[in-house]
């Protein structure tokens, strides 16, 4: 049985439908005190409203009452216990009408008032109850105004005058003194062409005033009257409507003065539950750090769908960035670097290397804030894979660079992502890392959010109070109940100032309708909006990246939603459009439309963003998401391919292997065994040029390989050479390379064959073994037309002659390889090619050339600001410093550059620049600090397994140890750089680590020893090698050892070798070498006569 207890008009009672036509009077007004407090009563506190007398009598006229109801209708009405009454399972025309309020249904909230609130209800009660009825009656008469008014409004915002002019004048007709109202009506008229009326309208108001009030128009009225006499057509109605993208930042001084404490101390980041304030703090306090200069605050938006694509975020600022033609003054080689990620920059370098790219990174973000600027990056608990690599290089970066980098997360979710969990601890465990929980804000600092929005200096209280309770201090789910109750109409802003229906009666605001929860709020709002509004948000909501105009209006074509559909979704808040695109305002907004969409209706959309994708050209990785989700499973398997192909060879390949996975997942079954053949050795290529030696593509490979020909087997014996060489295996690569010869069908798989060929027999300890290989890998290139690699294996023959000490031929090659460089434009190579020409100058003593060119080379890098280029040019400035003297500048801004290195983390450079330091620091005399540098580079390249330098750092510090004494180290040390120049048959170097050996057994007192070694050394000697620490050295260490008589020639000879290299140099530097510990040395020796 259903009731129904309509109390806005006379009283009545329905049941399944049908009114009930008794009516106790009693009863109908203790029904109507229950439904307005709507909780049970205490039956003493009833008994004494609706009757007179004293207590006894009262609760005995109850009970009577009480029993007349009995097996009538409205026995159900009430519920009885033996301490309290209160109203059943009955539904009340007050409750639908307050719930249509707050729906913004006013025509259906009106239609419920039938008079008013117990209209014509005569019933003999205490003097008590008539004091609660009267003011009562005046509150829902005024939320029936309120409910008109309403409804009114509603009317004249959708253009429709006649019907709101009718409900206005209706208004009116009740009371009309009310100045916006008859205001109101004066602006419908104009609206309407009949300027007559409104000047009518506005001179009886007017002459009411005046005859009735005796008082004159208000200032505001007068001023709307002179508009209407100089014809000028009145604004329309603004129902208060405001998207607040950003509020005032209010109850965060304690936040703040954290951010100011602990600034510059690395990131700093913010924590807190969502739409707590996080972002708007960060971009407040970084704009007030930033707004008295030129530099500007960056904001990187990290996207939950963005996690498994490699930079995600950054790349969306960048290329934003250079759009914008913010990047147009980054230097030529971050340029080059950066156009590994962003091919529209340019052409990426040759080799490419993940230190230099993260510098590259971080010197684009430099170009957007500039010095002093300020990068916020939000939502760090969904960094991508490639990302959370390199935030700590761009947090470690940035105090050098001149930025700052401020961060916020969510600890739910930061929780849940152990990587990211794990680089924050390490940032704070290094001291780069401050962390701070953002809590929401208190009712007071809501109060001052409130008075600030709306204009108001004071007042506001207990309204604060009521949205405190209902959204706990978060500001967004403030602001987005706020919006709620502006779309409901519930809340509008008049003559300053903001109102509610309930304003003028209310004690608490209970009479609000404020929704049950943010998403409801944010899903009605967007249910107004209009039917095309719903199905934009959604997608906005799927695709999570910023959609470009261009793929927006494809979207609305697919989605046959109208453009205003889109206008009205920015103009109401929910979407933002910027720069890259139209965006959701907040996550919180995703998070609610999500959550309400059905598997069916997801896959629906997620064909329409594909299709739009696919339109527009849109990024392959986006396209084959997409295309899966949507179902359409044979397109997303060629999305996916294309996907995997087009990042396999850049920075981003770990990324191409989640793409070849799907694509392996989705393969139809007919796909032909080449292809898919060729799908599963492209990721196996791909595992093995990241690292990886686990290969899980293997076992399949080999089962299609049985049916499948030659070429790929030529690629698997390919992949297992490059396995080899990756872990360090070189026999193995050999033997692989030398299997898939006799496969290779074309001249491009023969020259890269051999060409790898030549790099495993140098790399396997027999560089005349790569002679061959290495000439025919250059004739293939040539007659292929690959100037790229000819230039490359060019350059590596000369090295191989010039190992060798056969000058004519290593300048013969080295000119070829420069002309080819030079005319391919690869400037990357040209550095190399002088790089290596400045090192040869140095082993033949000539040092003016080799220090004019390592100057040379260290400027331009210097201009370009490539510190990789820098720090090679400083290794052949220290080879030189070695000889002729390591002076106070030079060491400056070496020690500069070392840390630089260490705060990048790249160790190798760092490594050798430290053994070229601890070679010049010897060379002057500092042994101690000499040996500290030679060891810790020592150390480092045994850890990276760096065997091509090793030598050289074993050779000064064993004759580092050797200077400062400790002859059994130096001994075992000088032993162990001889064995491995043996083991890589680089004599030259043999013969100079042997010479060191000799002087260390003759100062140990075994000149047999010495004589027998600098024997050696001298058969090995490499006569065109004429710098200080090769010819002269062996020669000098032979003469020692044979004795002063015997010696004595050789002793004259290098004496000789020395004068002539001084001789050689322009005086500044002549001087400087004669000043070298180890030329005086020499030089002071009288030989025998």
């Amino acid at each position: 049985m259903a009731l129904y207890l309509s109390l806005l008009g006379p009283p009545q009672l329905w049941v399944d439908g049908r009114l009930v036509l008794l009516l106790p009077r009693k009863a109908a007004a203790m029904a109507a005190y229950l439904a307005v407090v709507g909780h049970p009563v205490e039956r003493g506190r009833l008994a004494d409203l609706l009757w007179e007398g004293d207590e006894v009598a009262a609760r005995r006229n109850l009970r009577q009452e009480l029993f007349r109801l009995k097996r009538t209708p409205w026995e159900q009405v009430f519920v009885q216990t033996t301490a309290s009454i209160g109203l059943g399972v009955v539904e009340t025309d007050l409750e639908v009408f307050l719930q249509r309020m707050a729906q913004g249904a006013w025509a259906e909230a009106a239609a419920l008032w039938r008079g008013g609130f117990l209209a014509d209800l005569e019933v003999k009660t205490s003097e008590n109850f008539q004091d609660w009825l009267i003011p009562e009656r005046e509150r829902w008469a005024g939320l029936y105004r309120e409910a008109l008014l309403g409804l009114a409004r509603s009317y004249e915002a959708g253009a429709n005058y006649h019907e709101a002019l009718k409900v206005y004048l209706r208004l009116l007709g009740d009371d009309p003194l009310q100045e916006s109202e008859q205001m109101a009506v004066m602006r419908l008229y104009l609206q309407m062409g009949d300027r007559a009326a409104a000047l009518r309208q506005f001179e009886q108001f007017r002459r009411l005033l005046k005859e009735q009030l005796g008082l004159e128009l208000s200032q505001e009225m007068k001023a709307f009257g002179a508009q209407m006499l100089a014809g000028r057509l009145a604004a329309p109605v603004n129902n208060g409507t405001n998207p607040w993208a950003e509020p005032p930042l209010v109850g965060r001084e304690p936040d703040i003065f954290w951010l100011e404490t602990h600034w510059g101390q690395g990131l700093l980041l913010l924590l807190g539950e969502a739409g707590v304030g996080k972002t708007r703090l960060a971009l407040e306090y970084a704009r007030r750090r930033t707004r008295a200069g030129s530099a500007e605050v960056l904001r990187i938006r990290q996207r939950e769908s963005g996690q498994g694509i490699g930079f995600s975020a950054v790349l969306e600022v960048l290329r934003q960035a250079y759009e914008d033609r913010r990047l147009h003054h980054l230097a030529s080689p971050w340029r080059e670097e950066l156009a590994q990620l962003l091919p529209e920059l340019g052409s990426p370098p040759g080799n490419m290397h993940k230190t230099r790219l993260f510098e590259a990174l971080c010197r684009g973000l430099l170009s957007i804030v500039r010095p002093g600027g300020v990068v916020l990056w939000d939502d760090l608990h969904w960094l991508d894979w490639a990302s959370l690599e390199f935030l700590p290089y761009l947090v470690r970066r940035a105090g050098r660079l001149g930025f700052a980098v401020l961060g916020t997360s969510r600890p739910e979710v930061l929780q849940n992502n152990e990587p990211v969990r794990r680089v924050l601890q390490e940032l704070a465990q290094e001291g780069r890392m401050q962390q701070r929980i953002l809590e929401p804000i208190d009712q007071s600092a809501l109060l001052d959010l409130l008075r600030q929005l709306s204009g108001q200096r004071e007042g506001g209280e207990r309204f604060a109070e009521r949205l405190f309770k209902a959204t706990g201090g978060n500001v967004f789910y403030v602001l987005e109940t706020l919006r709620y109750l502006f779309d409901q109409g519930l809340l509008r802003a008049e003559a300053g100032a903001w109102h509610t229906p309930f304003d003028s009666f209310t004690s608490d605001y209970r009479e609000l309708p404020l929704p049950p929860s943010v998403r409801d709020a944010l899903l009605e709002r967007l249910k107004r909006l209009g039917e095309g509004a719903v199905p934009i948000v959604q997608v906005l909501a799927l695709a999570d990246f910023p959609l470009p105009p261009a793929l927006a209006a494809g979207l609305l074509r697919h989605l046959e939603a109208p453009i205003e559909s889109l206008e009205r979704l920015t103009q109401s808040g929910f979407l933002r459009l910027d720069p890259t695109g139209y965006t959701l305002h907040h996550e919180l907004v995703r998070q609610a439309v999500m959550a309400g969409m059905s598997e069916s209706r997801r896959r629906w959309l997620h064909g329409r963003i594909a299709n739009a994708l696919r339109e527009v050209g849109g990024p392959l990785p986006q396209l084959a998401a997409h295309l899966e989700a949507a179902g359409q499973y044979a397109e997303a398997y060629v999305a996916h391919l294309m996907a995997a192909r087009s990042l396999r060879r850049g920075p981003l390949a770990r990324q191409a292997l989640e793409h070849y996975f799907r694509a392996q997942v989705l393969c139809p079954p007919m796909e032909p065994d080449a292809e898919r053949f060729r799908m599963l050795i492209e990721a196996a290529e791909t595992r093995v040029a990241l690292g990886q030696l686990q290969i899980p593509e293997r076992q399949e490979m080999a089962r299609l390989l049985e049916n499948l020909g030659d070429p790929e087997r030529f690629r698997v014996h390919l992949l297992a050479a490059d396995v080899a060489l990756v872990s360090g295996r070189a026999a193995e690569g050999i033997e692989a390379i030398r299997a898939a010869m006799p496969l290779a069908q074309t001249p491009w798989q023969r020259g890269h064959a051999l060409f790898k060929l030549a790099w495993l027999e140098y790399r396997g300890g027999d560089p005349d073994a790569q002679l061959e290989p290495l000439l025919a890998s250059i004739q293939a290139f040539h007659d292929i037309g690959d100037q790229a690699m000819q230039a490359l294996a060019l350059r590596n023959l000369s090295g191989y002659w010039f190992r060798l000490g056969e000058l004519e031929q290593y300048q013969q090659v080295y000119a070829q390889a420069h002309a080819l460089a030079a005319q391919l434009k690869d400037d990357l190579l040209l550095r190399r090619l002088r790089a290596d020409k400045l090192v040869v100058d140095w082993v033949k003593g000539d040092y003016a050339a080799s220090t004019q060119m390592a100057d040379l080379l260290y400027q331009e890098a210097r201009e370009r600001g490539d510190w990789w280029a820098v720090w090679d040019a400083l290794q052949g400035l220290l080879l030189n410093a070695a000889v002729l003297g390591l002076e106070p500048a030079l060491e400056a801004t070496v020690q500069r550059a070392m840390v630089e290195a260490a705060e990048v983390g790249a160790w190798r450079d760092l490594a050798l620049l430290r053994s070229d330091y601890g070679n010049a620091l010897m060379v002057s005399g500092r042994l101690e600090e000499a040996r500290c540098e030679l060891e810790a580079a020592l150390r480092d390249l045994r850890e990276m397994g760096e065997r091509a330098r090793l030598g050289h750092v074993l050779f000064n510090l064993g004759f580092t140890l050797l200077e400062q004494g400790y002859l059994q180290q130096s001994q075992e040390t000088l032993e162990e750089s001889v064995q491995v120049w043996r083991d890589r048959k680089e004599y030259r170097h043999t013969a100079r680590s042997l010479a060191a050996l000799a002087l260390n057994h003759l100062r140990a007192g075994n000149r047999k020893k010495a004589r027998q070694i600098s024997a050696e050394a001298y058969e090995l000697r490499a006569p065109w090698a004429l710098g200080v620490y090769d010819l002269p050295l062996v020669l000098y260490a032979r003469a020692r050892a044979l004795g002063e008589k015997q010696g004595s020639a050789l002793l004259r000879e290098t004496q000789n070798l020395l004068r002539g290299l001084a001789q050689h140099l322009p005086p500044h530097l002549a001087e400087r070498l004669l000043q070298n510990r180890y030329v005086v040395w020499a030089l002071n020796k009288t030989p025998a006569k």
